[in-house]
């Protein structure tokens, strides 16, 4: 008997696709930069963190993005909230643009009489940002807003904790964290997000999204416990249904915490299935510095796991750096510019040029040149 087994028709949804890598359906992020860093998008039936950067700005971008890309796709959508008015979010989302952005960016490259010598006129311009072959998502100006009468025609679904009971959870000390998973496993337990359910016809994909989960406002004594609790039992909601979740995580505030924040940061990071830290120069003293003067931030792959596949996706370069343009979010591989090196020595005295000819070698004081 053959060991091969015919591998069952996937459901065809809008905005989702077959990985080339691991045959994974997956969708789009709504950010071409960031698909590409994960091999295309996102897989569905997975979770997908985000650390924040120190003011949640770039954090923030990134969900809208994620947010953006479902009402396009018409997939339905669940936002979860403490810190902001989930609605006043959606309201915030960026417009899709009809045209292809690297056409747009290649017209604007510098014209062939620019380079440094007439010798690289026939070399191609080097693009460092991070670009996919095959295209999933769309593209989006992050200088509009979308029109809010758009929200009305899709299955959008808020949450932002405010008809969380008052009796306590028999599994959470914070009721928040049970409200929100009774929220999501009434959305996910519909028909259309059911991939074994046959009588459905039309399968649609849900979107989760929480946004700043673990801020001070979920804290209480029990918060290490309770938020490692809560990823368990939202990562089996997600592996079952036609879904995929995006979280994201102010890991910045957890060593204000008591007792050992480092274990407590691994348990989530073991439950997540991906996960990026943002780290923003706002504020630092990279944001002065004259090396990152291109970026404002830096971008760290912490983790992707092998979901239904033998090996996890390998990015090309780990040494990613991202900045926010006034139309989009730019992922780049981070590009130093060369050392043009220092006019001072180990003691901070300047240094003086050295001749190799015989004047300079005869002067013996390293100074004027006497002819």
């Amino acid at each position: 008997m053959s060991s091969f087994v015919k591998r069952r028709g996937a459901v065809t949804i809008k905005g989702t696709r077959a990985s080339l890598h691991s045959g994974q359906a997956i969708l789009s992020s709504g950010n071409p930069s960031l698909d590409h860093v994960f091999g295309g998008g996102f897989p569905i039936g997975s979770i997908i963190a985000i650390e924040e950067d120190k003011y949640a700005n770039y954090s923030r971008v990134l969900t809208k993005y994620f947010l953006a890309e479902g009402l396009v796709n018409s997939h339905s959508t669940f936002v979860a909230s403490l810190e902001e008015d989930p609605v006043q979010l959606m309201k915030k989302l960026p417009t899709p643009v009809e045209d292809t952005e690297p056409e747009r960016t290649s017209q604007n490259q510098a014209p062939e009489d620019m380079r440094i010598a007439f010798r690289y006129n026939k070399l191609a311009v080097v693009d460092l940002e991070q670009k996919s072959s095959t295209q999933l998502g769309h593209f989006f100006d992050l200088s509009k807003q979308i029109d809010e009468s758009e929200l009305t025609k899709h299955d959008i679904t808020y949450w932002d904790g405010t008809d969380c009971p008052d009796n306590l959870s028999k599994a959470f000390t914070n009721p928040s964290f049970q409200s929100l998973l009774d929220a999501i496993h009434l959305k996910v337990k519909q028909p259309q997000f059911d991939q074994s359910n046959s009588e459905v016809k039309d399968k649609n994909l849900l979107r989760i999204c929480i946004n700043s989960i673990g801020s001070p406002l979920w804290y209480d004594q029990n918060f290490p416990s309770d938020l490692v609790k809560f990823l368990t039992i939202l990562k089996a909601f997600v592996r079952n249904t036609l879904s995929c979740c995006l979280v994201t995580l102010p890991t910045h505030l957890f060593h204000h915490l008591e007792g050992d924040t480092q274990r407590m940061y691994d348990r989530l990071i073991d439950q997540v299935d991906c996960c990026i830290a943002l780290e923003s120069f706002a504020g630092s003293d990279k944001e002065t510095n004259p090396v990152f003067k291109e970026y404002h931030g830096l971008l760290d792959i912490v983790k992707i796991s092998a979901l239904n596949t033998l090996a996890a996706f390998v990015p090309e370069t780990r040494d990613l750096a991202f900045k926010l343009r006034r139309r989009k979010f730019v992922i780049e591989k981070l590009h130093l510019p060369p050392e043009l090196g220092d006019d001072k020595d180990e003691r901070g005295q300047k240094k003086v040029a050295s001749m190799g000819m015989g004047c300079a070698s005869a002067g013996g004081g390293g100074g004027k040149l006497d002819f």
